[in-house]
């Protein structure tokens, strides 16, 4: 039943380029896995990020605070609407930031 599951919120996500075709369990996991993968060198890299941050303020190193503060709004920004995967004809939207996060910031 877990595999159903996730395959219809990928289906929800799929961009059809291929009309009335339906993708392959193949296809599907092949997405999920790179969705996947994406979502978890984003989090790496934006722990990463934070970290190296915090770790200039405490030293209170404010030239190395801005040149990574910098460096982080513009790889954020690079993912604020997220990415698309493909795979075999067929399109995936991944974003990476809860939207109502995003909102209620």
């Amino acid at each position: 039943m877990a595999a159903s599951t996730y395959e219809n919120e990928l289906f929800e996500k799929l961009k059809v380029i291929r009309k009335g075709y339906r993708a392959p369990r193949q296809v599907l996991q092949s997405l999920y896995a790179r969705m996947m993968l994406e979502y978890s060198v984003y989090e790496f890299t934006k722990a990463r990020f934070e970290r190296l941050i915090d770790k200039s303020l405490d030293a209170k190193d404010q030239e190395q605070f801005y040149q990574l503060s910098k460096q982080y709004s513009e790889w954020i920004n690079r993912y604020q609407t997220g990415c698309t995967i493909s795979e075999q004809g067929y399109e995936m939207e991944c974003n990476f930031e809860d939207k109502k996060k995003r909102v209620g910031s």
